[in-house]
């Protein structure tokens, strides 16, 4: 004998078969992702401490051209100093002279005591090349070491400029993810930031009054 049962009893037991479930309504959703919010909260902060700042190369660029002449600069000091040789030396020579001779005897029966002067003036010019600077110059040394010393120079510069950029980052963000509640602490951590912010101002000039 068959039984037949009502047809809302059967399409719960229709949709279990297939695979469908029970309905989801009123089930909770995944737990959140700690990772995912921490990478979310870390860019919010990361861009609040970046707002208004340079780029970290426009900030070693300026460190470096206030540091020492630039690099196209100091590689031409070589070759300034070997073309040199064809600049000639030139030497000027004014002399005056002052000549006389006295004449003293008889001349037709007569007596002569006379002086003359003869007087002189003279000038020389010369030029002169030393043509053995073409080939190798003493001054292609000085210039190879000076050009060595203003690189040391942009070197330094930029590396305390990168030192200084991130140290202001770093004092930014203590501020602005965790700022002290006491007054004092909070006077303190800001004046450590004008002090690195002055710093790096004037190593690059690009602080002024207007940085954040």
């Amino acid at each position: 004998m068959l039984l037949r049962a009502p047809m809302h009893l059967l399409l719960p037991l229709l949709a279990l078969a297939l695979g469908g479930g029970p309905p989801a309504h009123g089930l909770p959703g995944p737990p959140p992702d700690p990772a995912a919010a921490a990478r979310e909260d870390a860019a919010r902060l990361l861009g609040l401490a970046l707002a208004g700042e340079p780029r970290v190369e426009a900030v070693q660029r300026a460190a470096e051209a206030r540091a020492a002449p630039g690099r196209a600069e100091a590689d031409g000091w070589g070759r300034r100093a070997r073309l040199a040789g064809l600049v000639p030396r030139l030497t000027a020579e004014y002399r005056h002279d002052e000549r006389s001779y006295r004449v003293v005897g008889l001349s037709a029966g007569a007596e002569v005591d006379y002086l003359r002067s003869m007087p002189g003036d003279s000038l020389s010019v010369r030029l002169g090349w030393e043509l053995e600077n073409l080939v190798f110059a003493r001054g292609e040394l000085e210039a190879a070491a000076a050009a060595e010393r203003a690189e040391a120079k942009r070197r330094a510069a930029s590396d305390r400029a990168t030192r200084l950029y991130y140290q202001r980052l770093r004092l930014r963000l203590a501020l602005l993810a965790a700022p002290p509640r006491e007054g004092r602490a909070r006077a303190e951590q800001e004046l450590e930031l004008d002090a690195v912010t002055a710093e790096l101002d004037g190593l690059t000039g690009l602080y002024g009054e207007g940085a954040p």
